[in-house]
């Protein structure tokens, strides 16, 4: 079974997006997935466990690439580069998605018999430092430093005690962690 975050499946002919997705391994090899899916139509979310070996069907969603425009209030607008109409999506949609978009970045916008489903980042985003204590040489025994910056989009997270204000570094969306400076 492959339904990582983003990935869209159907059970009992409901369209449930994966919101969390963690593997257990439990006694005499059991595994199973605990997972957080959000329902596509009603939009309310629930927590299921399921076998590992358990079969899911697949949906396969149509997919446009947008370019992330600007945010004005609580709306968000997105051009489609197929057909260059301007997508205006509520940040209900958009959910924490917003603290990785920046002007220009370019995602995938979900959408399934016409309906909007979801919005696909790309793996890795570079965000620019806008706050940052200053770095402290060693304070630790094991000399790893690290401390918590806000980046441009609002979002806060730990990073290495080198990283400084007014850097650029790289996140990953889907984990939400610092990777690298931004070369």
């Amino acid at each position: 079974m492959q339904a990582r975050p983003g990935t869209v499946i159907r059970v009992n002919w409901e369209l449930l997006l994966v919101v969390k997705h963690e593997m257990k391994r439990g006694g005499r090899g059991a595994t199973n997935v605990n997972m957080r899916l959000k329902n596509l139509i009603q939009g309310n979310t629930s927590d299921r466990v399921m076998d590992s070996e358990e079969k899911l069907e697949d949906v396969v969603l149509d997919r446009a690439k947008a370019e992330f425009l600007y945010q004005s209030g609580d709306m968000f607008a997105f051009m489609n580069q197929d057909t260059y109409e301007t997508v205006e999506l509520h940040e209900d949609d958009v959910g924490d998605n917003a603290l990785y978009l920046t002007e220009g970045l370019m995602v995938d916008l979900q959408t399934f018999e016409g309906k909007f489903i979801g919005l696909m980042l790309p793996l890795r985003v570079t965000l620019k430092v806008v706050e940052a204590e200053p770095s402290v040489a060693g304070n630790t025994a094991d000399g790893k430093v690290d401390k918590t910056v806000k980046l441009e989009t609002g979002l806060e997270l730990r990073v290495p005690g080198f990283v400084n204000q007014d850097e650029s570094i790289v996140i990953n969306t889907e984990t939400g962690e610092y990777l690298e400076r931004a070369k």
